[in-house]
């Protein structure tokens, strides 16, 4: 009898032992399900950064509002020309230049106030020039400024205009001769004045002809302005200034 009990005793034992065994192999395999929403949460991560970029999507914003910025600053270079050729100084004629007047020029009544300020060093290569029509105030001009090799036609309209000296050595000294006297100066303008007086239409009628022959001044001195440029020919006593503004008009003054 006491065989029998132990024996069931040692069976129930088992069974206990058979069921705490099965109990923790259930429980080894619960956790599956967490370990399932941990991959998720971990899957979840890279979603998470995968969102990331977003931010780099929107950051397209800053480099369209570099365009803007680099037009800003383009714009701006842009007026730094204009800026440089303000007449600030015409207006202020108490102000000092940062550039001086050239001394051959300084005699110009009101210089300042009528031409701003000098924006180079004045040149002194040869000037021509020719005065038309009657005198003995003279009320148009042609001039031949040598370092641009161009002729300048000052109307009476007070209008200037500029065009190409194509005359060369070699070349007729009188292109035409309308008069049909004797081709001589005066009263025709010669070499390359004539030549813009034959070719420009109705030049001739505008300018007429001449009384003088044409002439380089002995003296000549030419510097830029803010306004535009002043001319000093210097020929005997006497002092031939005439300004070439940048409006297109032109005058002259004569001192002796």
């Amino acid at each position: 009898m006491n065989t029998l009990r132990k024996r069931s005793l040692i069976h129930v034992g088992i069974l206990l032992a058979t069921g705490l065994l099965i109990a923790a192999c259930g429980g080894d395999t619960k956790p599956e399900p967490s370990a399932t929403a941990t991959v998720a949460a971990q899957a979840a991560a890279p979603t998470i950064v995968a969102t990331a970029p977003v931010p780099t999507s929107t950051s397209v914003a800053p480099s369209t509002l570099a365009n803007p910025t680099t037009a800003i600053i383009t714009a701006t270079a842009a007026l730094s020309p204009t800026n440089n050729v303000t007449v600030a100084a015409a207006s202020n004629p108490g102000e000092p230049c940062p550039q001086e007047v050239d001394l051959d020029l300084a005699g110009y009544p009101d210089l300042q106030a009528k031409m701003g300020c000098p924006l180079e060093l004045a040149n002194f290569d040869p000037i021509a020039f020719n005065e038309f029509g009657p005198g003995p105030n003279f009320d148009r001009f042609m001039l031949w400024i040598s370092n641009e090799n161009k002729i300048y036609v000052l109307q009476p309209d007070k209008t200037w205009q500029t065009y190409d000296d194509t005359w060369k050595e070699g070349e007729p000294t009188y292109t035409c001769n309308p008069l049909k006297g004797e081709p001589k100066s005066p009263p025709l303008p010669r070499r390359g004045f004539n030549k813009i007086w034959c070719t420009v239409p109705k030049l001739q009628e505008v300018m007429g002809t001449t009384v003088l022959e044409e002439r380089q001044c002995q003296h000549a001195v030419l510097q830029r302005f803010q306004q535009g440029r002043l001319l000093g020919c210097y020929e005997d006593a006497t002092i031939r200034y005439i300004r070439l503004l940048d409006n297109g008009t032109w005058d002259t003054e004569l001192t002796r």
